[in-house]
């Protein structure tokens, strides 16, 4: 999905180049069998051509107003995810001591560190490709996709958890479908026994 404020011609027209290859053959084919060779039977009514263009107009106007409300709704959610970061690690700062130094820097950092592959596991997983997703299926999306480059696709996730947590919580959490949430059950721990 893109969601600038303009297209440029040089992305958008190679994206669709085979869907104008193909309406100019489609539109082209009928106009000279009906202007060169008189077949006047080709006319289409003006009718038809606009009920199809209203409601092209409608689903279009439609699916944008659908794509710009999940851009916004997304747009809130990580800007939501940023402020929650950002007031976390204060909190963390400010509210977290311990009589000993060190073993006070050593708790912010794991904490914070703990954080930090809670939001490499989110981003990974919400970059994942879906089996209704055509993005790497279909040819023209796949030549489009040269324009862009995904991180998450193109490294691994165990290899960016690797500093920020240790090996074996990296292989169980690994093991797991949904790893955000495994690496954040696993900083809280089992429950405590109530007496």
């Amino acid at each position: 999905m893109n969601v600038s404020s303009h297209y440029r011609l040089q992305h958008f027209i190679p994206w669709t180049r085979t869907k104008i290859y193909k309406m100019l053959v489609l539109s082209t084919v009928p106009t000279m069998l009906f202007y060169f060779l008189g077949w006047h039977w080709l006319a289409i009514p003006w009718v038809p051509v606009a009920l199809i263009g209203t409601a092209t107009a409608f689903i279009s106007g439609f699916r944008n107003t659908q794509t710009y409300n999940r851009t916004w709704e997304a747009r809130q959610i990580y800007g939501s995810i940023i402020n929650s970061s950002r007031t976390f690690g204060m909190l963390i700062r400010d509210f977290v001591r311990v009589n000993d130094k060190t073993k006070e820097a050593s708790l912010h950092k794991e904490l914070i560190y703990r954080h930090f592959a809670w939001l490499t596991a989110l981003r990974f997983q919400l970059r994942e490709t879906k089996s209704w997703e055509y993005v790497k299926i279909r040819s023209y999306n796949r030549e489009y996709l040269k324009y862009y480059k995904v991180p998450e696709w193109e490294n691994k996730l165990d290899e960016e958890l690797k500093s920020f947590i240790d090996d074996e919580e990296l292989k169980h959490t690994l093991a797991t479908k949904n790893r955000a949430t495994q690496i954040f059950s696993e900083a809280v721990g089992p429950a405590p026994e109530i007496k």
